[in-house]
């Protein structure tokens, strides 16, 4: 599977040892930072096309690729890049997707970072979500209320989070949602989930996107409040998941940037919601890019193994 460096925010412009890496693996570059303003938190159907037209420009049209995009910001990209994998395939796909939120909410003429997976669940040829690893309260019931849980009640979608949410008491086993339930991560065991994630994959085909947001701080440093999965262990299960289904691409985000927004009203609409939404405090810049390097190569590694 070939590396793609799609340049939205120039996070990955500091990761000089990564850069070399993925140039070694014959790595194309597609430089979009023009568009990321207005594509980044959420953005406008003109602006995905733009998109769209960028990476048929200037991306091979043929095989899987390994998309690195930048910020957590940008997840919702995936969108296009799950379009261009699918168009490669003729069989039903499982899209594994690893995150800290379900990024599951209602949003109206456009597409939000939090919003795509739902609409992405819907897609032609997706047979199924699995999400991974979330640790964000976003899953509790209490603050469903913006969620869409129809792609809960029509099956669509499996959530396992690395813990019961407190919602449903500390002792609990399993997230329930809707008549649902799924057990978690710790209720299993890191061994016993890996073993049952390769179970629900019951497709010939997957596409894995991964958020870092996921993670630890110590493995990655990101926009978002993270989650509490370690390096090793989100390889492991990429390995396990690899092992059961062909994979026809894969994306990882989740890179700190500092975020640069575009247009005078959409600008202060998304500072206010990120204020809302994400952290106050910024990292040091050198530290994020020295810690998202290092977790960006081994992916690098892991995701070209599992399709060698």
């Amino acid at each position: 599977m070939r590396p793609l460096l799609l340049s939205l925010d120039g996070a990955l412009s500091d990761q000089k040892r990564f850069a070399v890496h993925a140039r070694d693996l014959s790595a194309r570059e597609v430089d979009a930072t023009d568009l990321g303003p207005s594509l980044r938190l959420w953005t406008r159907p003109p602006a995905l096309e733009a998109l769209r037209q960028r990476l048929r420009r200037d991306a091979s049209a043929n095989g899987a690729d390994l998309v690195f995009a930048g910020s957590g910001d940008f997840h919702h990209v995936t969108l296009v890049l799950l379009e261009r994998a699918l168009e490669q395939s003729t069989k039903p796909v499982t899209l594994l997707h690893f995150d800290n939120h379900p990024d599951w909410v209602k949003f109206e003429n456009g597409v939000h970072c939090g919003s795509w997976m739902a609409r992405a669940a819907r897609l032609p040829g997706i047979a199924r979500v699995i999400s991974v690893g979330l640790c964000s309260a976003d899953i509790n019931r209490t603050r469903s209320g913006n969620a869409d849980l129809s792609i809960v009640t029509d099956d669509l979608v499996e959530i396992y989070p690395f813990n019961a949410p407190d919602n449903i008491g500390s002792a609990a086993t399993h997230f329930t949602l809707c008549g649902r339930a799924w057990p978690s991560i710790a209720s299993l065991g890191e061994s016993a989930f890996a073993e049952h994630l390769a179970s629900r994959i019951a497709t010939d085909e997957l596409y894995i996107t991964i958020d870092k947001d996921v993670l630890r701080p110590k493995d990655a440093v990101t926009n978002w409040d993270q989650g509490v999965a370690r390096l090793d262990f989100l390889i492991a299960l990429v390995e396990c998941a690899a092992a059961k289904a062909r994979l026809i691409g894969a994306d990882i985000v989740g890179d700190w940037s500092p975020p640069r927004y575009g247009g005078l009203l959409s600008a202060a609409v998304k500072q206010g919601e990120a204020l809302l939404d994400q952290p106050w405090r910024a990292p040091r810049p050198a530290h994020a890019a020295c810690v998202n390097e290092a977790a960006n190569i081994a992916l690098l590694y892991a995701l070209q193994e599992a399709t060698a």
